[in-house]
């Protein structure tokens, strides 16, 4: 902490001889007095001036320095109040990013295991066996035969991966560019089941398999 107290005096003082005879004298004094306290050091300069004759004096926590010692001293305990100051702003920056990386971190990995929960339940419906033999994958499919083997034996995975990872492996880049390569693939997925069940009713002829199917609806 640093406080700076300073005290500016002027003194006309007047002596009179013991009677109206005597010569009348005049003596002038002015003092300044300035106190910082730097990180818990006192700091003093004194300045009499008695009749134009001046004095100067310099203390350090009451124990009287010359002028050099004085101001190098006091250069340095405000150098290292300034250096206190800005390693804890520093410190501060770091904790305050580090929150706002884990609330972000924490956001996406949410975003991404809804994500995985979306899919998963649409890729579940594509487990009837039934539906197998009815899979559309041609130039006008949302899904290629590829990109759907994929997602299921790879990208899944690949994303699980992301919300179990300790925190000294965590890369929120990569795990952003994982919450947007699945976004929209839920949708995507269940017109492709839309466009299977449509197809086995087009093609199917099974009384019985057409019932079985409207409960898969």
């Amino acid at each position: 902490m640093n406080t700076i107290k300073i005290v500016s005096l002027f003194c006309s003082l007047c002596s009179l001889g013991a009677s109206f005879a005597s010569p009348h004298t005049v003596e002038e004094l002015s003092v300044y007095y300035k106190k910082e306290v730097v990180d818990d050091t006192v700091f003093v300069y004194r300045e009499d001036i008695t009749n134009g004759v001046k004095k100067e004096v310099w203390s350090i926590d009451g124990k009287p320095v010359d002028y050099e010692r004085y101001e190098d001293e006091l250069l340095e305990a405000e150098k290292e109040v300034r250096r206190i100051k800005r390693k804890m702003e520093l410190e501060q920056r770091i904790r305050f990013q580090e929150a706002k990386l884990q609330s972000v971190g924490m956001l996406n990995k949410k975003l991404l295991k809804l994500s995985i929960k979306s899919i998963e339940g649409v890729l579940g419906r594509f487990e009837d066996h039934r539906l197998a033999s009815f899979l559309v994958f041609d130039q006008n499919s949302v899904f290629s035969r590829e990109e759907f083997e994929k997602l299921e034996n790879e990208l899944l995975n690949e994303a699980k991966s992301h919300l179990y990872r300790d925190e000294k492996d965590f890369d929120l880049e990569a795990l952003k560019l994982m919450v947007a390569s699945l976004d929209g693939i839920a949708d995507r997925l269940q017109e492709l089941f839309s466009v299977t069940v449509n197809n086995a009713i087009k093609q199917c002829d099974d009384t019985k398999l057409l019932k079985e199917l409207l409960a898969v609806l």
